[in-house]
Order: C-alpha cells, then sequence, then structure tokens
C-alpha cells in the first residue's frame, strides 16, 4: 500500500511539470533545455525562505517571484535567439545556476542541501500527502488540457509551424512564449514544494542531467505535443524507475543500470520520431 501512495505523490508532482514542458517542447517546438535550472532556483527560494521564517505562504510567495523573473528571462531568451543557440544557452544558464547554489553555502548549505525540511500539519502522514498531491494534479492537468485545446495551443503551434505566416495572422509571439514560460515555471514551484517536503531533504543532484533527461525522455516517448501520450509516458516511466529498484542489484550498479535503462528508451524514441520530433516549417 505504501509503496502505491509512494507511486501517486511522485505523478501528482511530476506529471504537470513534464505536461508543462510538453506544451514548450512539444507543442511549441522551441528548444529549451533549462528546466531543471528553473527548478532548483525557485526550489531553493522556497525552502531557504521556509527554513528561516518557518511561513509556507511567504515561502510559496517568494518561489513564485523567483519563478516568474527565470520564466520570463528564457521567455526573452527564446525570442532572442537560433533554437541550437537557445539549446545551448538553456544548458549554460542552468549549470550557472547549479554552481551559483552549490558555492552561496552561507545561504544554501552549499553541496550539503537544506535537511529536515517540514510538512504542512495536516500533510504529515502519507496517505494525506498522496490525496493532496493527487487532487493538485488532477487540477492542473485539467487546466493544462484546456490550455492546449484553446486558442492559446493552436497559437503555440502555429508559431512553431511557421512564425513569420503567424505574425502576419496577428499572433504576438512574445506573449505566447511568456505565458507558456509562466506556466512551466509556475509547475516548478509547486512542483518542488510537494517533491521535497515529501523528501524533507534538498540537494543540488536533484537538479542534474538525469532528471532534465527523465523530462525529454518522457515528452519524446509520448509523442511530443500530445497530452494523452505524454500522460501515459510519464506514468510508464516512473513505475519503471520505482520498479528497478526490486531487482536484486547492489546500490552502486543500481543507479548505472537505471540511467542505461532510460538512456536506451530515449534513443529508441528519438530514432523512431526523428522525422517528426522536429519538423521543417512550411515553404508556403
Amino acid at each position: 500500500m505504501s509503496f502505491f501512495l509512494h507511486i501517486l505523490i511522485l505523478i501528482g508532482y511530476c506529471l504537470p511539470i513534464v505536461l508543462a514542458f510538453n506544451l514548450i517542447f512539444g507543442k511549441g517546438k522551441i528548444l529549451h533545455f533549462g528546466p531543471m535550472g528553473v527548478s532548483a532556483a525557485t526550489s531553493y527560494a522556497i525552502f531557504v525562505v521556509l527554513m528561516n521564517t518557518h511561513s509556507f505562504l511567504l515561502a510559496i510567495l517568494f518561489g513564485l517571484l523567483i519563478s516568474i523573473l527565470i520564466s520570463l528571462f528564457f521567455s526573452w531568451l527564446s525570442l532572442r535567439l537560433e533554437q541550437d543557440s537557445l539549446g545551448v544557452m538553456s544548458l549554460a544558464v542552468h549549470l550557472t545556476i547549479i554552481v551559483i547554489i552549490t558555492n552561496w553555502t552561507s545561504v544554501t548549505c552549499g553541496a550539503l542541501g537544506i535537511p529536515k525540511i517540514p510538512r504542512l500539519s495536516f500533510m504529515e502522514s502519507i496517505e494525506m500527502f498522496a490525496l493532496v498531491t493527487t487532487i493538485y494534479c488532477a487540477i492542473f492537468l485539467y487546466f493544462l488540457y484546456k490550455v492546449d485545446k484553446s486558442s492559446f495551443g493552436r497559437k503555440l503551434e502555429a508559431l512553431a509551424e511557421h512564425s513569420w505566416h503567424a505574425k502576419s495572422l496577428g499572433i504576438n509571439r512574445a506573449y505566447v512564449h511568456a505565458i507558456a514560460f509562466l506556466i512551466l515555471g509556475f509547475a516548478h514551484v509547486f512542483g518542488g514544494f510537494f517533491a521535497y517536503t515529501y523528501l524533507r531533504f534538498l540537494n543540488t543532484h536533484e537538479f542534474g542531467f538525469q532528471s532534465l533527461i527523465f523530462i525529454v525522455m518522457a515528452v519524446v516517448a509520448g509523442k511530443p505535443g500530445s497530452f494523452k501520450g505524454v500522460t501515459l509516458a510519464v506514468i510508464l516511466l516512473i513505475l519503471l524507475k520505482e520498479g528497478i529498484r526490486f531487482i536484486p542489484l547492489a546500490p552502486g550498479i543500481l543507479g548505472p543500470v537505471r540511467l542505461i535503462t532510460f538512456g536506451i528508451i530515449l534513443f529508441v524514441a528519438v530514432w523512431i520520431r526523428r522525422d517528426t520530433l522536429f519538423p521543417q516549417e512550411r515553404l508556403v
């Protein structure tokens, strides 16, 4: 029963983040590789404030502020850079944020991380935690589904297909990109809050390339831009990720086996979708 609740909690805070990233990377075809940088900055902003003020409300509000600033910065980069350049720059920003967090030891505790993170009083039990995260996930998924099927979703798709033609139709690229990046930022705020209050520990290791690979892999394997496909991919990959723990392997081998397995899945998914992952723009 506890394993089932554990899976529910993981899906509850992971799925909104991946679907919000799918809005940018899958539907919008924006080569953004900085989501874990946003997650790191917002999560540390939340829990540094929380551990010093013991106010959940103040911590969430500060995390939202940091999320808005970084998301708008990435949105601005997406307007100024070509796709390949944006991919490289978003990775560079991600690494810069990690370096700042790791070396600002007086505030973030550096590589030691932030231990003993408290939970909201009504979420102390794993049953209540699973219930709250599931409700949050359902609400956020409903919101993302409406966004995906709305005129905003069609505008984002039109910009991905041919930005010049979309502009001629009156679609404001700056506005659409800003909203898409802000939605992902908000998903990171609440996803990070639930994730690290559940684990009761925050460390920069959580924001490494393995986490980025998981998000990208879920989008690619589920078919970029597909709401239902990516949802199914996240659920199956989380079950695979947690199910590997039951294989009788030494702890030093289990991590590499998981990374190799996910790497193979990502390679196969990209190979199968190589012609449709980032289609060429229409010429007419």
